[in-house]
C-alpha cells in the first residue's frame, strides 16, 4: 500500500477548508465593526465587506470629501446590515461634491440609526434609498439641493421613524422633505411606474424645506406619515415646483395625527391631484386624514381631485387663510373617526402605531 504523503495530505485538507467556506449552507459570522472617529476610508472598507447581521459603529464628525458613502452588499431577512452612530451619534460633513447623493443605500436589508447627514449644499439628495426591506431611525438630512430623503426604483417596506429634513433646496430649484417615487417622465422603465410603496413615516419633521415638506409621486402606494410635522417656519416655499405641505399623486395613502404650518406661501396643507400618467393609470385616489392639525397658513387645507378622499371629523384648522377647500377641489367624503382602519402590511413599517 501506498501511504499518502503529507504534503498531499494538507492540500487535500485546504481544498476541503475553501469548498466548506465556499459551500451556499456556510454562513460568515456577523460581527461589529467600530469605525475609527472620522476615518471615512474605513467606513468604506467596512461597507465594502459587510455581511449580513454586522454593525458597523460610527461615532464623532466624518468630514467627507471625494463623493457619495454607498452601500455594495445585501443584508437579509432578520439579519440587517447596520449602521450605527453611536454615543452622541456620528454627523457626516460634506465639504466637495457629492453629486446626486451624499449618503446612498443601494442593498435590501439595512438600518441606518443616529446620524446627520449635512450636505452643506454638495450633493442633490442628502439620503437616496434605492433598496426593499429597512429602518432609518433618528436620521437628520439637511442642506441638500434637492431632496433630503428620497425612495425611488421600485423600494418598498421601509419604516423612517424620528427623523427629520431641514432645510432642503439650498441653492437649487427642488428642494423636498420626504419624497418617495419619481415623476412618470423620470420613470426608468417606460411605461411602467415607479411602484416605491409600503413605506411608514412615524414621528418625522420636514423643516423650511423650499418645496413640499413631503412629495409621493404618481405610481407609488401604500404610504402613511403619522405623528408628523410639515413646519415651513413662515418663509415661503417655492411656489413653481411645489408649496404644500404633504403632495400626493399615490394612491393608498394615509395621514394619522400629523400638523402642517406656517406656510406663508399659497399652497396647501394636503395636496391630491389625479394625475393620469404614462401608463394610462390615474393617481392620487385613497388618501384619508385622521385627526390632523393645520394651522398659519396662507393657503387652504385642502385640494382633491376626489371626493372619495376621506377626511375624518377629528382635524383641526386654525388661522387658515384660504379655509378648508381650496378654489377648485372637490369635497372629500366626511367619515366618523370610530370608522377609521389603519394600514398594516407584512414587512417593515406594516404595523399600526398607536391605534
Amino acid at each position: 500500500m501506498i501511504k499518502p504523503s503529507f504534503k498531499f495530505g494538507v492540500v487535500t485538507l485546504m481544498c476541503f477548508m475553501l469548498v466548506f467556506a465556499l459551500s451556499p449552507g456556510h454562513t460568515v459570522k456577523a460581527a461589529t465593526k467600530t469605525v475609527p472617529a472620522g476615518d471615512v476610508a474605513a467606513l468604506r472598507s467596512y461597507l465594502a465587506g459587510a455581511n449580513p447581521g454586522d454593525i458597523i459603529e460610527v461615532s464623532g464628525t466624518y468630514s467627507v470629501s471625494d463623493g457619495t458613502i454607498a452601500t455594495s452588499r445585501n443584508g437579509s431577512s432578520g439579519n440587517y446590515i447596520t449602521i450605527r452612530g453611536t454615543g452622541g451619534g456620528a454627523t457626516f460633513q460634506f465639504t466637495a461634491s457629492a453629486g446626486n447623493a451624499a449618503f446612498h443605500i443601494k442593498n435590501s436589508y439595512y438600518k441606518l440609526e443616529n446620524v446627520t447627514i449635512n450636505s452643506n449644499a454638495k450633493s442633490n439628495k442628502g439620503l437616496l434609498i434605492e433598496a426593499s426591506h429597512g429602518y432609518v431611525t433618528n436620521v437628520t438630512v439637511k442642506n441638500t439641493t434637492a431632496e433630503a430623503f428620497k425612495i425611488r426604483k421600485n423600494s418598498q417596506y421601509w419604516l423612517i421613524s424620528n427623523s427629520t429634513a431641514q432645510s432642503a433646496g439650498q441653492g437649487g430649484k427642488f428642494g423636498e422633505g420626504f419624497y418617495v417615487g419619481d415623476a412618470d417622465q423620470n420613470w426608468t422603465t417606460l411605461p411602467n411606474p415607479d411602484r416605491s410603496g409600503y413605506i411608514t413615516f412615524l414621528n418625522c419633521s420636514a423643516i423650511q424645506t423650499k418645496n413640499d415638506g413631503f412629495d409621493f409621486k404618481e405610481g407609488t402606494h401604500h404610504i402613511k406619515v403619522i405623528g408628523s410635522t410639515v413646519d415651513f417656519q413662515n418663509t415661503v416655499p417655492e411656489s413653481t415646483v411645489g408649496n404644500n405641505g404633504i403632495f400626493m399623486r399615490a394612491n393608498n395613502v394615509q395621514i394619522i395625527n400629523t400638523t402642517v404650518k406656517n406656510n406663508a406661501a399659497t399652497g396647501q396643507a394636503f395636496r391630491t391631484s389625479k394625475t393620469t400618467a404614462s401608463d394610462g393609470v390615474s393617481y392620487g385616489s385613497n388618501l384619508e386624514l385622521k385627526n390632523v392639525t393645520v394651522s398659519n397658513i396662507a393657503g387652504a387645507m385642502i385640494y382633491t381631485n376626489y371626493a372619495s378622499n376621506k377626511l375624518y371629523t377629528d382635524y383641526t384648522m386654525t388661522g387658515v387663510a384660504g379655509g378648508l377647500y381650496a378654489s377648485g377641489s372637490q369635497t372629500a367624503t366626511s367619515a366618523n373617526p370610530s370608522s377609521f382602519a389603519e394600514m398594516t402590511w407584512s414587512g417593515e413599517g406594516g404595523d399600526t402605531y398607536g391605534f
